[in-house]
């Protein structure tokens, strides 16, 4: 059923119900006025409402939205002063409003908004004993609506409102940021995101939902068939992922073993890594190509040692590359590098960094060919 609230006790709609017929089947017509008016015509005319009110339910079931709300319209004429179906006529309304999608129709959509905005009110006002479960349901229902019609300004000034009434209430940041991004105003966004740790700075949630805030510009576009987002550079990306990575490290300091920090710094890692420019042969390759490449190397174990603080974290071993585990255990992939490799890459390091600052002093880089094979983002 859509109502939620009961008329009359049935005693008492049953013998107004009889009543009514009984006059009804009167003769000549002026008898049947003459009854209805002077003793029954109330209930009479209650009993007309019920019984659109339900013809107007069936539709509502069977989809038939707007024949359901002409129903409740011809209910309201006849009794002004009900509650049922005002709250029956806005869940009609509401449906429509759900199911508009067409752009061209918008002045509908706001048509069928106002009206459900409106009945759930009165439906509330109406009711004898409000609950709190009857003005959550109103809540529910209004900010359904003005989200599904994009009513921005009346969306932001109520969860600006409910963040000036409760300022230390955090979670009123990450709803504000969201609501300033379905708006389409993304630098209001973040600004939320970034208030959030200035305010909150003790909290982890907040470095990380900013880190991934950031992490998110570097996603891939579906369609792309790509690991990264080639619309922003190379050094672009890098810089992002040192933002993203800056950030999951302050989440870690407050709470070493905020598990989901150490996700998102393996991803930031990872993005990392795709960012860095080098080619295959590195013969081929000039000192920052080369540096790129061992760069890219250190990312690639760092990325690696987020997953296995996790593991850490957990307390749980590494499962056996070999054989079938032989209890919970952590799914870890095989370390990139040996440590024997991690310490040759050192001291590679440690020599093209001598080379480019010979480079930066005015020394000239020997020619090294033709460069090809690059990897990296383009």
């Amino acid at each position: 059923m859509v109502s939620r609230r009961h008329g009359a006790p049935l005693v008492r709609l049953e013998l107004a119900r009889h009543l009514c017929t009984l006059a009804l089947s009167m003769r000549p017509i002026l008898a049947v006025v003459a009854a209805c008016a002077l003793t029954w015509m109330s209930g009479c005319t209650k009993i007309a409402a019920r019984d659109l009110i339900r013809e107007g339910n069936t539709l509502y079931h069977s989809g038939k939205y707007a024949d359901a709300i002409a129903k409740y319209d011809e209910a309201a004429k006849l009794e002004p002063d009900g509650v049922t179906l005002f709250w029956n006529r806005a869940c009609a309304a509401e449906s429509i409003v759900l199911k508009m999608r067409d752009p061209t129709l918008t002045s509908d959509r706001k048509l069928y908004t106002d009206m459900a905005l409106s009945d759930f009110k009165t439906w509330l006002d109406r009711l004898e004993n409000q609950t709190e479960a009857d003005r959550t349901a109103y809540l529910d229902h209004r900010l359904a609506l003005l989200d599904a019609d994009e009513r921005c300004d009346d969306l932001l000034s109520y969860w600006l409102e409910k963040h000036n009434a409760e300022p230390k209430e955090e979670g009123w940041y990450s709803v504000i940021a969201r609501q300033y991004d379905k708006c389409g105003r993304t630098k209001d966004a973040d600004q939320w995101f970034a208030k959030r740790t200035v305010d909150f700075p003790q909290s982890v949630r907040g470095f990380l939902s900013l880190a991934i805030r950031k992490l998110e510009q570097l996603y891939p576009e579906v369609e792309s068939g790509l690991q990264y987002n080639a619309n922003y550079s190379e050094d672009e990306r890098i810089a992002i992922a040192n933002e993203a990575i800056a950030l999951l490290d302050k989440a870690t300091q407050i709470d070493p073993k905020f598990r989901e920090a150490y996700t998102y710094r393996s991803i930031a890692f990872t993005q990392r890594q795709l960012a860095r420019r080098y080619g295959d042969d590195p013969l081929q390759n000039t000192a920052q190509e080369n540096l790129n490449r061992i760069f890219a190397r250190e990312d690639t174990m760092a990325a690696w040692r987020q997953q296995k603080a996790i593991c850490d974290i957990d307390q749980q071993p590494e499962c056996p590359l070999d054989k079938p585990p032989e209890g919970p255990c952590c799914m870890l992939p095989p370390r990139p590098l040996t440590a024997e490799e991690e310490a040759a890459d050192v001291e590679q390091r440690k020599l093209i960094e001598a080379e480019i600052a010979a480079l930066t002093a005015g020394v000239p880089e020997p020619d090294k060919g033709k460069r090809k094979g690059k990897k990296g983002g383009k």
